[in-house]
């Protein structure tokens, strides 16, 4: 993937620049609006433009379905690309975010006063260890814990070293095979 590079100073350093990830929401119209400038021989000259639109891109989506309409700008169900939401441009600000989408969860998790860490010792056969990841849910000594890290795996036995945390998040047993 091609990343540009623009001038970042005067002495015409390169600067990176990472790419961001946009909704795009169609195009919107314009207010009326004034471009001025100087010209020498006349001075200052203002273009007034009262008709046109521009392509609307932003961080929520347009909003969310209701009742088979479709809103032109955020509302309180629109998706977001951002941790914590803004105010957007048009509309209203969005409820949810990233943080809320996929992070709230695991987050109270670590904080909770009843959470635990557990590191412990296991054996794990070859095929059910190619088969795991970090969002199983493990089975230790009657209680069920989220699979946190899993190191130090010997290929010869099957021994390893894993974390586990717990309890599990509520309603994390739904529609999970263990």
């Amino acid at each position: 993937m091609f990343i540009p590079t623009f001038i970042s100073n005067a002495a015409f350093e390169s600067a990176r620049v990472r790419p961001r990830l946009f909704f795009y929401n169609g195009k919107v119209e314009t207010t009326p609006y004034s471009i001025g400038g100087y010209r020498e021989p006349t001075g200052f000259v203002s273009t007034i433009y009262d008709e046109g639109e521009f392509p609307y891109v932003d961080h929520f989506s347009t909003g969310s379905q209701a009742s088979g309409t479709y809103n032109r700008f955020p509302d309180a169900g629109s998706d977001s690309t951002l941790f914590f939401n803004e105010n957007p441009a048009y509309g209203t600000t969005p409820t949810g975010s990233l943080y809320t989408e996929y992070w709230d969860k695991y987050i109270s998790l670590l904080y909770n006063p009843k959470t635990r860490l557990i590191e412990c010792a296991g054996v794990i056969p070859f095929a059910t260890y190619i088969d795991l990841e970090l969002n199983d849910i493990i089975f230790f000594r009657g209680n069920h814990y989220h699979l946190r890290a899993l190191n130090q795996y010997n290929l010869k036995t099957g021994e390893c070293q894993m974390q586990l945390l717990g309890p599990i998040i509520s309603d994390s047993l739904d529609n999970q095979q263990y």
